[in-house]
This record gives structure tokens, sequence and C-alpha cells, in this order.
């Protein structure tokens, strides 16, 4: 077995930690802003908004933490890195989310008990027309960057602003409707319709969340390593199972077995483990490590085999079977009749 790690890099962790600071004062201004309009409209719906910015403030307080933690390398204590931070980061925002659209909804229906009272609507709607502007650039910045850099946490951060422009501009269209009608329970119900799309947003982060937290199959990595490994195959990678794959942050780890001619020495093994880091990770921009455990092969194997000219070679070789993620990935067998190893107990 030979574990090979891709080659050394940033992996975008300046741009990481320039993103998430931004984001931070962004927010800072933008919660200052959405007080002023609280301030000076009496909205209960602005300052349901007000609250979620107090979500975002603490969320990119969180997000900065947690890109700084991801960036550190591994050490003995976190032997895959402390990339995972990235996961419980865009959980806890999730959660903070779902508390805010709790604390929303209970403000719009004790306002619609108590009766909303209203004023200057006109600047209020000036302010957060600004503010959902500036909230707009950030939350696609941070969403741009997560998707290039592959972290999560900046992508998580970048919905839920995206969440916030959407809640600013439902309670742009109560003030709106209020100042247009003059009934004033349009802003209450604004902040009810609102809050159901926090809801969802703060629910599918949690669940991103957790299946990065509990290595869930990602069927799109297995299908791009798989694909890499057939396009770069060379004869003597006769056949490949047990492939898994899982992200720790921005890095992807993978491990599988590989089936190479027996009479292979150690030599041979390590130029073929040369081989196989650089055709899946070669051309990925993320660090990550690949873990490879030799099979050497047995008669049953000589079909699917194109080596030339090979000195044990028993039967015929058929056109080699391309490599699929079915294939790839099915369970550990047994060497000699290829029938799955069974766990003891």
């Amino acid at each position: 077995m030979i574990v090979s790690h891709a080659p050394a890099q940033d992996g975008g962790t300046a741009e990481r930690r320039r993103a998430a600071f931004l984001s931070l004062a962004v927010g800072g201004v933008v919660l200052a802003g959405k007080i002023a309009a609280y301030g000076v409209t009496g909205s209960t719906a602005v300052l349901s908004d007000a609250m979620e910015s107090v979500v975002n403030v603490a969320a990119a307080i969180f997000l900065v933490f947690s890109i700084r933690l991801a960036a550190q390398p591994a050490d003995r204590n976190h032997p895959y890195g402390h990339g995972k931070i990235e996961f419980l980061a865009a959980g806890v925002e999730g959660t903070l989310i779902l508390g805010a659209a709790g604390l929303i909804l209970a403000e719009a229906i004790g306002d619609i008990l108590r009766g909303p009272e209203l004023h200057r609507i006109g600047l209020g709607l000036a302010l957060l027309a600004g503010l959902t502007v500036l909230n707009a650039a950030m939350g696609l910045y941070l969403i741009r960057v997560g998707k290039r850099l592959n972290s999560l946490a900046l992508r998580a951060d970048g919905a839920h602003l995206m969440t916030d422009v959407v809640t600013t501009v439902g309670v742009l269209v109560g003030l709106l409707a209020v100042r247009l009608t003059g009934w004033a329970y349009f802003d209450p119900i604004a902040a009810i319709a609102v809050a159901a799309n926090i809801l969802r947003t703060g629910w599918l982060l949690g669940r991103e969340a957790v299946r990065g937290l509990m290595d869930e199959v990602d069927e799109a990595l297995l299908e791009q390593i798989t694909t890499q490994l057939q396009e770069k195959r060379r004869p003597w990678w006769i056949d490949v199972h047990t492939l898994r794959v899982w992200h720790s942050g921005s890095e992807q780890h993978a491990d599988f077995h590989l089936t190479v001619p027996r009479y292979y020495d150690t030599d041979r093994l390590h130029d073929i483990d040369d081989e196989l880091r650089w055709g899946v990770f070669g051309r990925d921009e993320s660090p990550g490590d690949i873990v490879v455990h030799f099979d050497p092969c047995r008669p049953r194997h000589c079909r699917r085999c194109a080596v030339e000219a090979c000195p044990v070679r028993g039967k015929e070789p058929d056109e080699p079977l391309p490599f699929s993620v079915a294939d790839c990935t099915r369970a550990d067998e047994i060497l000699d009749t290829g029938l799955p190893v069974r766990n003891p107990g």
C-alpha cells in the first residue's frame, strides 16, 4: 500500500481569508444600515431583517475562524488536516439561519396581534435598496470564490447572504405595498413570507454540512476520478475496485485497490504510484492525497489484462473492460476467486 500526497499548494488559502474578512466587514456595514432603517421606519419586517444580519455577522466571524483553522497543515493529532471545520462552519451557519427564521416569525406574529405602526417609509426603502445591492454583490462573490476554491464554508456564507437579499427584497415589497395601499399589515405578512424561504436555506445548508461530516458518497467526484483513471489508463492498470472518495474542506481524498502484474517489484510499484498521483490529481488545483493498495494479478485477470509479452499469462486477453463507477466501487474481493471479502462477525 502506498500513500501519495499531491504537491504542496496554497490551495487558495490567502484568497479564502481575504473573502472571509471582506464578508465580515460588509456584514457589519449592512447590519448598521438595517438598524438605522428600523429606527427610521419602526417596521417589524425591517427589524426581522436586521436580526438576520446579526446572524450574518456572527457567521462571518465563525467563517474567519474556520478558514484560518482549515488552512493549517496536517499534524499528528489531525493526520487528514483540519478541512472538516468548514463543514462544521456550514452547519453552524445553517443552525443560525433556522434560529433567525424562528425569531422573524415570532416578531411578525406579535406585530399582527399588536397592530403595526410605520413611518418614514420612503427613507427606509432607499436605505434597504442600497444595502440589498451591497449584500447581493458580496454574496455572489463568496459563492463564486467558494466554488472555484472548493470551499463549502465560503459557499455557505454566500448562500446565506443571498438568502438575506431575498429577505430584504421581501421586506422592500412589503413596505412598498404599505406605502401604496396604506394597509400596514403588509409589513408583518412580508416578514412571514420571507421567513419560510430562510427556513429552507437553513435546512439545505445543514444537510450539506452533515453530508460532509459523515463522508457521504460524492457521486460527481467518483465519476470525475473514474473518468481520469480511464483516460490515463496504462496497460498494467489491470483492474480497480473498492474506490472510495471523500472531502476534507478543499482537499480531495481517494483510496482504491489496483491490480497489477504479480511479478512487478517495489520500484515499479513506486513508479505506478507516481503515474496515478498525476493521473488522478495532476490537473486538479486543489490539494489532496491518494492511497493505493496494490493487488497482484491472478489467472482470472488474464482476460482483462493488456500487458504485452506477459511471462505468466495463462489465457489470451480480450478487450479490457473500461473502468466504470459501478465496477471501480465494487467491494474488496478474494484474489483467487473474485468473491467479495466478508468481514468477520
